[in-house]
């Protein structure tokens, strides 16, 4: 069976590409388990510190869920389904690397659910973003209406999900969906160099610090900002931020230890 999620790295960079153009990239049972494995791999990987999530070809990242292989499905099949990709998602959406979604295309249904399940999405200008399920007498399945309300607002989201609409790279940028719109032939660009830049920095501030920004969804005010106390506290205790440091009085390029 041949691969449909193919993984490959550069340094400290990874990245995952969903890899069946021919279907426009859409999620079938087969990608879901295989994204899965990955996700699980890469929580190990601790030379990682960015994973960059893409969709093979030019026009689409992921198109959304594999229609042709759901029209079969039994009640019971299809929960399961679902809880394969929401699981899935959830392991992506927990990676202690920083994990960019790059949208060179369609992200519809499933497609924008995996956008989601990033920490946060760079985009073509020809990039189309939405969830229409309930055209299709469903509702998102795989995490989608909770990562975004989180991301764009309860309200905001309603009307997305509801109306089902699709909407372009810069409507989905003003209501704070995606970080950046490029051209089209500039989107690897910024990403890659968005990448190594992270990747240049403390490996282990740089997980600390997605810990403490990502933990003030799941907290009040006065937790969180205990929390960023703490760790900020217990950075200072490592061989990492005794280098930045002191490469900072010398004025040098720091030379970080491996996690």
């Amino acid at each position: 069976m041949n691969e449909t999620v193919k993984f490959t790295r550069d340094g400290a960079v990874a990245m995952l590409t969903v890899s069946r153009p021919e279907a426009l990239n859409a999620l079938n049972s087969q990608v879901l388990t295989e994204l899965g494995a990955h996700a699980r791999s890469l929580a190990e990987m601790r030379d990682v510190q960015v994973v960059v999530i893409t969709g093979e070809g030019e026009k689409a990242f992921v198109a959304g869920a594999d229609i042709k292989e759901m029209l079969a499905f039994t009640s019971e099949e299809a929960a399961r389904f679902g809880r394969v990709g929401a699981q899935a998602f959830a392991a992506l959406a927990r990676l202690p690397q920083i994990v960019i979604a790059k949208v060179n295309g369609f992200a519809l249904g499933g497609g924008l659910e995996l956008a989601l399940a990033a920490d946060f999405i760079y985009a073509s200008a020809k990039a189309r973003f939405g969830l229409p399920e309930v055209m299709l007498g469903l509702i998102p399945g795989f995490g989608g209406t909770q990562r975004l309300a989180d991301r764009i607002g309860v309200a905001r989201a309603l009307e997305w999900v509801t109306g089902a609409d699709k909407y372009d790279a810069n409507e989905a940028l003003a209501a704070g969906l995606v970080n950046r719109v490029v051209a089209p032939e500039e989107l690897n660009d910024a990403v890659n160099t968005l990448a190594r830049r992270i990747a240049a920095n403390g490996p282990g501030a740089v997980r600390s610090a997605k810990a403490v920004v990502t933990a003030s969804r799941r907290t009040d005010a006065g937790v969180g900002f205990e929390l960023e106390s703490a760790q900020f506290g217990l950075r200072f205790g490592t061989a990492e931020a005794k280098e930045g440091l002191a490469a900072f009085v010398e004025k040098r390029a720091a030379k970080f230890p491996a996690l």
